[in-house]
């Protein structure tokens, strides 16, 4: 069991290096993909759904399932090995994120109540609960606290890391043993063995004269704008020391997403290429590109469909960002079913899924916050300063801090941390260190005045998505918004609180919902067309019905650029 498909592919291909075709006898899943599998629900059947309440849901029926609630105890116990169908051992990866709701999925699987030893199933869980840091999803880490007494289990420690230099392992372990009530504390993490022997900052060690490969503290001015012209010219540097470099493996981690705005611009400003790792879009299971796919599929009334065939269908495709995703989704199925045919629900089942929890293949500098970064990696990092201090929703004292480490350990070679004046809560305890160097000051330039933009893009949610349908399928406005494709630019008309959309023709092509607002104090400066996505009266609710002229139409979804009202 995994905590989402992205993990799940990399847990895939890592067994798959280690024992080859036998990998195919182990099935990974999500906690969610399992509950639907239980229950007999389907990701397409729910993928109209705009929250992740019904999920939820679904994961206690199967829960109650496995637990046999209302049945009796014999019945339960055939019930439940009827369900798992063979079952017989079970790896729970990233255990210190599950919340009530998975715990209670798991315990019913592993048949932790049942008193007959030949009934239950072996449990194998790994977890660090220095990374517990999704509090605000319900995630607890008195679950991995927990384990050892519910399963009279057997604890052992993962210590080697394989990833970051002898430099960041020291400054991270330094960070994170402040923490109270730490399970690790007799157990620091440690490089592995095999590069034990090297030096300490890595290859950087000697390719840097001057941090010589340590985790650099950087004072980046007292603004988030003098922060973003200090860490770029600070990545351009170490850019030009290695014949190697490639931006595709570096990542800005920051704690807030405001923070990564003047990052971002100036990247545009520079040509150097840029990703926002903004919270993946939610509607792609809507998307006018993943439409057209789907209705590829059943017109042509195939039985089976392979990669194959799925790839000659995007070759026909005109490019596009969104036509790009479906193709890293193409090669994702690929590798998942080894290129063999099956059916086309098979697949549209998958791709729903698939669609809930999708990641873009990194094309660019990756600005992200450190919740977002979470089980990636890069060789070169750069954690900004600010909002460090804040302790979020249902959260512990020590959550900023452990979030913070996590910000640290996605580093492989380089790690930079930007600083603010004053004192930090973390960086402090690294200012002895022999793995972190101080910098001094970089001198910077008057900033362009788009440093001070601010990006909205935009979700399902933020828009009025009965626009068209209100008009007849002759109207005007269908044939406006099938012409527009993601990039396009679009005109804003704000007036008494409601905002227009307009195409270059100064066609109304869609509105936002009313309770969107703009940030404080900027004014919308232009908006490009995000996605176009496809929705139906089935789609809709209720109480708009009565006013629809469309049974199906186009919506456009944006992302809005505001600049300071001065």
């Amino acid at each position: 069991l995994t905590y989402n498909r992205h993990a799940a592919v990399e847990i895939r291909q890592r067994l798959a290096q280690l024992i080859g075709d036998d990998s195919r006898g182990v099935i990974i899943l999500t906690c969610h993909a399992l509950a639907m599998r239980l229950v007999g629900a389907s990701f397409s059947g729910r993928a109209n759904r705009l929250d992740d309440s019904d999920f939820i849901e679904v994961m206690r029926q199967a829960a109650a399932l496995l637990n046999g609630e209302g049945l009796q105890s014999d019945e339960a116990d055939d019930l439940r090995m009827r369900l798992l169908g063979g079952f017989r051992w079970i790896l729970v990866d990233e255990y210190q994120d599950i919340g009530p709701e998975q715990y209670a999925l798991i315990s019913g699987l592993s048949g932790r109540t049942i008193t007959e030893e030949d009934n239950k199933l072996s449990l194998f869980v790994v977890g660090d609960d220095d990374q517990n840091i999704y509090a605000f999803n319900g995630s607890s880490v008195e679950f991995i606290r927990r384990y050892e007494k519910d399963y009279q289990a057997k604890p052992t420690y993962l210590v080697h890391n394989y990833r970051s230099t002898a430099n960041i392992i020291s400054a991270a372990n330094a960070v994170i043993a402040a923490a109270d009530q730490r399970m690790k504390v007799k157990h620091p993490i440690e490089i592995d063995r095999a590069r034990i022997s090297k030096p300490s900052g890595g290859i950087w060690s000697e390719l840097d004269p001057v941090s010589r490969g340590r985790v650099q503290i950087l004072p980046a001015g007292t603004s988030p704008i003098s922060q973003a012209q200090t860490v770029i010219t600070e990545l351009k540097r170490l850019s030009d020391l290695s014949h190697s470099w490639d931006w595709s493996s570096c990542a800005v981690v920051a704690r807030e997403w405001s923070y990564l705005d003047p990052v971002r611009s100036l990247c545009e400003l520079e040509d150097i290429p840029v990703q926002m790792a903004t919270e993946e879009f939610s509607g792609l299971w809507h998307l006018r590109e993943t439409k057209a796919l789907l209705n590829w599929l059943r017109t042509e009334n195939f039985q089976l469909v392979s990669s194959v065939d799925l790839n000659k269908w995007v070759s026909t495709q005109p490019e596009g960002p969104w036509i790009e995703l479906l193709q890293e989704a193409i090669n994702e199925y690929a590798s998942d079913t080894g290129e063999t045919e099956s059916s086309v629900e098979q697949f549209i089942e998958w791709l729903a899924e698939w669609c809930k929890g999708a990641r873009r293949r990194q094309r660019g500098l990756l600005l992200t916050t450190a919740h977002r970064a979470k089980g990636l990696e890069f060789d070169h990092v750069v954690v900004l300063d600010g909002g460090w201090n804040r302790v979020g929703y249902m959260e512990d004292a020590d959550a900023p801090r452990r979030l913070y480490y996590v910000a640290m350990t996605r580093a492989k070679q380089t790690l930079t941390l930007a600083r603010f004046p004053g004192t930090h809560p973390f960086q402090d305890l690294l200012l002895e260190s022999s793995s972190a160097f101080s910098r001094s000051s970089i001198e910077l330039p008057s900033p362009a005045p788009e440093l001070s933009r601010s990006y909205k893009r935009l979700s399902l949610s933020d828009v009025f998505l009965s626009f068209a349908g209100y008009r007849r399928s002759g109207h005007p406005v269908h044939q406006a918004i099938a012409a527009l494709s993601p990039g396009d630019r679009l005109n804003v008309h704000v007036k008494s609180n409601r905002w227009k959309l307009l195409d270059s023709n100064r066609v109304v092509v869609g509105t936002l919902s009313r309770n969107f607002e703009a940030p404080a104090g900027m004014r919308c400066a232009f908006a490009t067309v995000l996605s176009i996505i496809k929705w139906d009266k089935k789609s809709s609710d209720l109480e708009y019905h009565s006013r629809l002229k469309s049974d199906a139409w186009e919506v456009v979804v944006p992302e809005l650029v505001f600049e300071p009202n001065s």
